[in-house]
């Protein structure tokens, strides 16, 4: 009884001691649990070395955020706006996965944002679906829904002038298909699409 005694005492003395020796050790940076707010806060505060440390020259700056107008943060060098590859217009699109479907869509672009309708062929049938997305260089991501449906169409397409190819998953409850995607302008401008629109 004695024996064990003296270990547990001596373990505690060993985990105080070694929480003494860490108490002045500078925190890891940054921890995984932490928000961009937190970080900056600890950042300013000094927490993460001395105070003219030049690796921490963003102190002053809000983390993670982008200014819409230039696409950079806000004490980036230069202020030249963001140039988005324009999408706008109808499209054509054959998606190929466990059937295939074909996806009429009218795109309209503000900036990075995408939004539009269109109509979906599968099987014969047809569906009217509107889509939304957003531009990252040359990259979009569109997310197609059917109306009155749970499926979506989450495609990921590289722009080229006049077409867009890439990949999609197509998901429902109980449902993942994975297919590929291509796609081409028919025209710059939106055209209507006749939708018969359902009672």
């Amino acid at each position: 009884m004695g024996f064990k005694f003296v270990l547990m005492a001596l373990a505690l003395v060993a985990c105080l001691s070694a929480a003494a020796l860490g108490a002045d050790a500078v925190p890891e940076f940054p921890t995984e649990d932490m928000s961009g707010s937190v970080i900056r806060e600890e950042v300013q505060e000094g927490v993460y070395g001395a105070a003219d440390d030049p690796s921490l020259s963003f102190r002053n700056e809000s983390l993670f955020y982008i200014d819409r107008q230039t696409g950079m943060s806000p004490n980036a060098v230069t202020k030249v706006p963001v140039r988005y590859v324009a999408i706008a217009g109808n499209w054509s699109f054959t998606l190929t996965g466990a059937a295939t479907s074909y996806l009429t869509l009218n795109l309209y672009q503000n900036q990075d944002a995408v939004s539009g309708y269109g109509i979906l062929m599968q099987n014969g049938n047809a569906a009217q679906v509107t889509a939304a997305g957003t531009i990252l260089g040359d990259r979009v991501a569109l997310f197609v829904s059917p109306v009155q449906s749970q499926g979506l169409y989450r495609l990921s397409l590289t722009i080229t002038p006049g077409s867009m190819n890439g990949s999609f998953v197509y998901t429902a409850p109980g449902v993942t298909q994975p297919g590929i995607a291509s796609g081409k302008l028919l025209s710059v401008q939106p055209v209507a699409v006749p939708v018969a629109l359902a009672a």
